[in-house]
């Protein structure tokens, strides 16, 4: 080889070798050509009360405003179903209720053949190459926990087979006020020996905390953090009650007695509870209410540290932030205490993405979107390819890099077999399962306290929604049946 060619291709090998420095060193420093990471933070029963989503002037959320600020928020983000276990089986495995015929709570995602036979998230992008780790609600129920836990997590907090203390180890400066009437169905202020620490909530936190500060993390993974409040038991330390003076707790906008007057029969046998009722006869309403605003503000709290403690460690740069509730909660809307409803209040959520070098800071869109979209839309971010024939959601980067890009017209969420409500910019639709509806005009009527749906000059609206509904309703799925256990709590 002559000298002059020889130089020349010692030149170009050492320019690629170096290129080929550059590009492991970018990975291994977590520059973006890596995979993203993803912090998945998920929060139980939290409605639209809060700062980003105007749903109650009195609800304080300045740490969630401003994770919100710093990417896109969308306002009209409603529940695949308004339950905890439907909804939380149907983001994790990306299917629809009427798909999996996985309705209520007592429908187990492990028992039910369909999603059991999913590839669930965790266990995606764990094939994916992703160290995966939880703490936390991130599934429903405990004994979901106990068998999903070893499904796709390489590590669980504080392990696989031993979940968080319950809130029934905490105490209290006075005596519950409904006395533990109800499973649940109570409040109050923690005693003063008890901090946010003491918490389950924050105990979640704190672990998660620890594993983005730690700088340990192998890269890239996935980290969720199931926060439980303000679900039932609503259970925080006094400073938060403090915040809400109970003098100054106003009762919910949107209740209106009679409300119900022009509503389907058919809303009844859905799951209702009594709690409202009870609630009401023992004049505590207003506190009731003042522990859900005090619970949202611990939450606001725990996510700010979580995030702060992304911000401050070396992953900050690159990974997406997705911050979601289950769905929503009505305190005293539709004579309800509870979720379990296909109106508004019960399916709108939150629902917030950060994704470096995607999202714009101070995004906000009202085009109708599902948690459904949650699965697809992170298989996208991180261009790992979602499992053949299984997600029925939408990717959201495509609203992400254009709000105005073309989009579903509207979503769906369902409550058991053939009920659904339809969710558009402007119009909630509901349909049961004997074919009676309602139809609400939220640009005039946000509160959805005049039905429509008997009004001739709708007839066209209705039939265009309808077009969105499922083709197929698949039957109820097998009901879970718990383990009995031996009395220290193992299984027979």
């Amino acid at each position: 080889m002559a000298t002059s060619t020889r130089t020349t291709f010692l030149f170009l090998m050492a320019v690629l070798l170096c290129l080929q420095g550059n590009t492991c060193d970018a990975k291994d420093s977590g520059q973006p050509d890596a995979k993203p990471n993803i912090l998945f933070i998920a929060i139980d029963d939290l409605n639209d009360w809060t700062g980003m989503l105007k749903g109650n002037p009195q609800a304080r959320t300045p740490h969630m405003d401003r994770l919100a600020a710093k990417g896109i928020v969308f306002k009209n983000a409603h529940c695949a179903a308004p339950a905890c276990g439907p909804s939380r089986s149907a983001i994790m495995s990306g299917i629809r209720p009427s798909t999996s015929g996985n309705y209520i709570n007592k429908s187990s995602l492990i028992h039910n053949p369909i999603l059991n036979n999913s590839v669930l998230l965790p266990e995606f992008f764990q094939q994916n190459g992703y160290y995966v780790c939880g703490a936390g609600k991130l599934f429903h129920g405990y004994h979901f926990n106990e068998e999903v836990k070893g499904r796709g997590f390489d590590e669980y907090f504080p392990s696989k087979t031993q979940d968080l203390p319950s809130f029934e180890g905490l105490k209290f400066s006075s005596k519950l006020p409904l006395g533990g009437w109800a499973r649940q169905a109570d409040w109050g202020p923690c005693h003063p020996d008890v901090t946010v620490d003491d918490h389950p909530d924050g105990k979640t936190t704190n672990w998660a905390k620890e594993k983005l500060l730690g700088g340990e993390l192998q890269e890239p993974f996935f980290l969720g953090a199931g926060i439980f409040q303000p679900h039932l038991p609503n259970y925080a330390p006094q400073e938060y009650f403090d915040r809400f003076p109970l003098e100054t707790i106003k009762l919910p906008e949107g209740y209106r007695e009679g409300d119900l007057d022009d509503v389907p029969a058919a809303h009844a046998k859905m799951a209702h509870n009594p709690w409202l009722k009870r609630i009401r006869a023992t004049n505590q309403w207003k506190p009731a209410i003042q522990a859900y605003l005090a619970c949202t503000s611990m939450v606001d709290d725990l996510i700010g540290q979580i995030v702060d403690a992304l911000e401050s460690s070396k992953y900050a740069d690159n990974t997406i932030i997705v911050l979601w509730s289950d769905h929503g909660f009505q305190l005293g809307e539709k004579e309800r205490w509870a979720k379990y409803s296909l109106w508004e209040r019960a399916t709108r959520v939150n629902l917030v993405w950060v994704a470096p070098g995607v999202t714009n800071p101070g995004t906000v869109t009202n085009k109708p979107v599902n948690l459904l979209d949650i699965y697809p839309t992170l298989a996208s971010l991180t261009g790992c390819k979602p499992p053949e024939g299984q997600l029925e959601g939408n990717d959201l980067s495509v609203l992400m890099k254009d709000v105005d890009a073309a989009w579903d017209e509207a979503t769906v969420t369902t409550f058991g077999y053939k009920n659904y409500g339809v969710r558009s910019e402007r119009y909630r639709y509901i349909v049961y399962e004997n074919e009676t509806e309602e139809l609400y005009d939220h640009t005039k009527d946000k509160w959805e306290w005049k039905n429509l749906a008997d009004n001739p000059e709708y007839a066209e609206i209705k039939k265009k929604m309808r077009k969105t509904l499922p083709t197929h309703h698949e039957p109820y799925g097998v009901t879970y049946v718990p383990p009995k256990r031996n009395r220290n709590g193992s299984k027979k």
